[in-house]
């Protein structure tokens, strides 16, 4: 059986320029989230290009540009704390330190109109 959802109508209405912000928030998240990708396949070719030289260290001067700089692998060693493991172990132990938290997400589908829907 489908669930129909009842959305509420607001008799107030919601201006352009606050149709345009929803919008670009909307644009924004799927923009970070296009960038993180990005960031992950770009953070690849630049371990390959620390492993190759064998170094920590890269002096950036680029003669086309005014930007100079540096760029550097940096390995730490970190400890943390095993959720799922400790979970599987100590499953009422886990329930009893879990606490009930609140938030809020915003959601903003679109896509771009066709020539014959303009």
């Amino acid at each position: 059986m489908t669930k129909i959802v009842k959305i509420k109508s607001n008799p107030k209405a919601v201006t352009i320029k606050e149709k345009k912000l929803l919008l670009n928030f909307g644009f924004m998240k799927d923009n970070i989230k296009n960038l993180k990708e990005q960031l992950e396949l770009m953070k690849n070719e630049i371990a390959l290009v620390f492993d190759r030289i064998k170094t920590n260290l890269i002096v950036l001067v680029d003669t086309d540009t005014d930007y100079e700089g540096f760029a550097q692998k940096i390995n730490r060693k970190l400890k943390r704390f095993d959720v799922t493991k400790f979970k599987e172990e100590n499953p009422q132990l886990y329930e009893k330190y879990l606490v009930e938290s609140f938030s809020v997400e915003y959601k903003v589908e679109y896509k771009l109109k066709t020539r014959e829907e303009k």
